[in-house]
């Protein structure tokens, strides 16, 4: 994802945080926020109660193992080679359990492969998504051509696939025209032998419509805009004793 945007000519960056995307000289909300006010549910309710202050400690470790996943999976996508020990930095216990895990979305790949002719273009891979009619946006993990078709996929490796992330595949689905989108479930329990199991959600007005009964719930609630953090590209000690 990009969340800061550079200026070769004014030497300078600007930060902005991850609740927004910047589209040309527009800021529109992130899906992922937007959807954040739904319930969780009750199961994840209780594990909250269970787990109690460890929460946020357990949530961040599997928020950081999903970016790693990502950033494996988008490498090899865009054709570079993939080692296993790119991430020894992240400890042998973790990096041992990403690339497992990366094996098992190889072998979804592979099957893919096999049974249909899938077509993607490079800048299919973290494709940034977005809606001007309904100003919001999102990153699709891959836009891919299936069997002559558009598809988007998105590759999860939470516990769990619930009604949060088939509403996000109907927000960016919308964006692009797509029917189908595919959420790739790769958990760390194995669902089944192969290790992975595959959610199809086809898209619906209606559907859409609920997205956007939610979105306006979250517009309604949340009436923040978003703060620019600007930075200079370079410095030394010249440019610091300027007046």
């Amino acid at each position: 994802m990009k969340f800061y945007e550079f200026s070769e000519d004014e030497k300078r960056v600007d930060i902005f945080n991850e609740r927004w995307y910047k589209i040309e000289d527009k800021f529109y909300r992130n899906v992922t926020t937007i959807l954040g006010i739904i319930n969780p549910g009750e199961s994840l309710t209780e594990w909250y109660k269970n787990v109690g202050h460890n929460a946020n400690i357990i949530i961040d470790r599997a928020g950081k193992f999903g970016t790693a996943f990502h950033e494996l999976v988008e490498k090899f996508l865009l054709g570079e080679t993939v080692k296993y020990h790119d991430n020894k930095y992240l400890g042998d216990q973790t990096s041992t359990a990403l690339w497992e895990r990366f094996m098992i979305w190889i072998e979804f790949w592979t099957e893919l492969n096999k049974n249909h002719k899938v077509e993607y273009k490079k800048e299919g891979v973290e494709y940034i998504c977005h809606s001007d009619k309904h100003e919001y946006a999102g990153t699709i993990d891959l836009v891919a051509k299936i069997d002559g078709k558009a598809e988007i996929f998105d590759w999860k490796t939470g516990n769990q696939i619930g009604v949060k992330e088939k509403r996000q595949m109907t927000a960016y689905m919308a964006t692009i025209g797509s029917k189908k989108a595919n959420l790739i479930h790769i958990p760390a329990k194995k669902p089944n032998k192969k290790g992975y199991r595959i959610t199809g959600v086809e898209f619906t007005d209606n559907q859409f419509k609920l997205f956007l009964s939610i979105k306006d719930v979250f517009d309604d609630e949340n009436k923040d805009k978003p703060k620019v953090l600007t930075l200079p590209l370079e410095v030394n000690l010249e440019s610091l004793t300027k007046e």
